[in-house]
């Protein structure tokens, strides 16, 4: 086991698995330091993503968006780039999550391979949308992946675990079991993984990532963004 620097997360093995742990920093936001960590992981063992604390993923660091239009694009980028590394992973990624998710952090299990939700309980928001940050790949791409109810659902309010089952975020509910997995022989696991037509999709994202610079750049995100701050800090 050893701890990746600056982070945040954890690898430890498990079985035939690597399992990340996000070690709840920032409430597991997707900081620059948690994407270059994630974007250094190789392919060549099966990963599982889990968390530690009340939430698996804050999602978008919302810290960034106070920077410049063009370090705000950079982030967006990384994210993208990252994306496609899940695609494209020969090896399976299963999410197992253990707390509330959040915005990008919802978006995120939308490219990986299996997720399993330990409670039907656990909250799923995309509620950056209240701030002017809207989730890029579920309006750019959500169609293909969600039906029209439930994304009118997904993109108004709050959601539950139960429910992200429902419209095939989550795989399952309970207790992670990835022996129950199928193990394809590799000559054809490429064939029988169902994201891999999304890699001829996510590239349709890519506009709304510009948008979505745009947005949040803006003087009444940034002033929601900061209220928020000092909210936050009011509480500490």
């Amino acid at each position: 086991m050893y701890l990746l620097v600056r982070i945040v997360i954890r690898i430890e093995p498990f079985g035939k698995y690597d399992k990340v742990v996000l070690t709840g920093e920032k409430r597991n936001a997707i900081t620059r330091d948690v994407l270059e960590s994630l974007l250094k992981l190789g392919c060549e063992r099966e990963v599982i993503v889990t968390n530690e604390g009340p939430v698996f993923s804050a999602g978008l660091d919302l810290s960034v968006f106070l920077e410049s239009k063009e370090r705000v694009l950079e982030y967006l980028f990384t994210i993208h780039k990252l994306i496609k590394k899940f695609l494209d992973c020969d090896k399976r990624i299963i999410a197992y999550i253990k707390g509330d998710v959040y915005g990008l952090g919802v978006e995120l299990l939308y490219f990986l391979d299996y997720a399993v939700a330990a409670s039907e309980a656990l909250k799923f928001s995309l509620q950056g949308i209240n701030f002017g940050l809207f989730p890029p790949y579920t309006v750019s791409i959500g169609k293909y992946l969600f039906s029209y109810g439930h994304l009118r659902i997904m993109l108004s309010r709050d959601f539950t675990a139960g429910e992200a089952f429902r419209f095939g975020i989550v795989s399952e509910i309970g207790q992670l079991s990835p022996e129950r997995l199928f193990s394809p022989p590799e000559h054809i696991g490429a064939f029988v993984k169902a994201k891999r037509w999304i890699m001829e999709r996510v590239d349709e994202a890519v506009p709304y990532l510009y948008k979505l610079a745009e947005a949040a750049t803006s003087e009444e995100t940034r002033s929601r963004i900061k209220k928020f701050f000092t909210g936050n800090r009011g509480k500490s």
